[in-house]
């Protein structure tokens, strides 16, 4: 079974590729940047608990999106962390939950 993380889904990115950065002022994020501040915000204090919803809900499905296959993408993120299992598991991109914050 295949679950939605596009946009209108309530596991899409809101931060999106093209849109300013975090200011006003800030140049267009790229793919990587936007999915970085998925990241960190699934860090925060308000997004760890969404990030614990999410990871309960995703548990062993799939997850599509429409990001092309070349570019980071938050539904990476969302896999990594529903199948986590406590040990350093292999995953499609570098950009995950795991690392310094």
């Amino acid at each position: 079974m295949c679950i939605c993380g596009t946009p209108r889904s309530r596991y899409t990115n809101l931060f999106r590729a093209g849109d300013r950065g975090p200011t006003p002022l800030g140049t267009p994020m790229d793919a990587a940047e936007a999915v970085d501040l998925f990241v960190a915000t699934l860090r925060g204090p308000v997004g760890s608990c969404y990030s614990d919803q999410f990871a309960r809900a995703l548990c062993g499905f799939d997850l599509m999106c429409t990001c092309p296959l070349d570019v980071p993408c938050h539904a990476d993120v969302l896999l990594h962390l529903a199948n986590e299992s406590g040990e350093d598991t292999p995953t499609c991109t570098q950009y995950f939950l795991k690392g310094p914050r």
